[in-house]
């Protein structure tokens, strides 16, 4: 009876899924962002230049509960980063499912920043992809 016990709370127990929790530096990034503005350098002075809002055109970024970063199609981002830091806080990228194949990374010579730099607020975030380098604001998409 003990034996029996054991095994029905072994199969209860194996066939619950835990809840899939994202860690709560990434969660409010997770979603769609479109690249609204580039950082320019105009007469000495620093200002956005917006991009063009054409749909067909929009460069987009997705983030996922992982910290996986795709592209706008959902494909794997090429030269993406293996770590993040969000509003000052480091964010290490550890995939949890596969990442869909982009065949465009292959033409690709990546010469990147392992950790890319994210200032969130709201529905906006500003990404440096290393030190000192140009930046770029996205905004949410739904």
């Amino acid at each position: 009876m003990k034996s029996f016990i054991f095994l029905l709370l072994i199969v209860v127990l194996g066939s619950c899924k835990p809840k899939a929790v994202v860690p709560e530096t990434i969660a409010p990034l997770v979603g769609k962002w479109r690249l609204d503005a580039y950082e320019t350098t105009v007469n000495g002075k620093k200002e956005w230049a917006l991009t063009s809002i054409n749909a067909s055109t929009a460069n987009y970024i997705q983030i996922r509960e992982d910290g996986v970063l795709l592209t706008g199609n959902g494909q794997e981002l090429c030269c993406a980063p293996s770590s993040l830091t969000i509003n000052s806080k480091r964010f290490e990228i550890i995939p949890k499912s596969a990442i869909p194949d982009n065949p465009m990374c292959a033409l690709v010579d990546c010469i990147g920043c392992a950790t890319w730099d994210i200032e969130w607020t709201a529905d906006t975030f500003v990404l440096s992809l290393c030190i000192n380098s140009s930046r770029s604001r996205y905004v949410r998409e739904n």
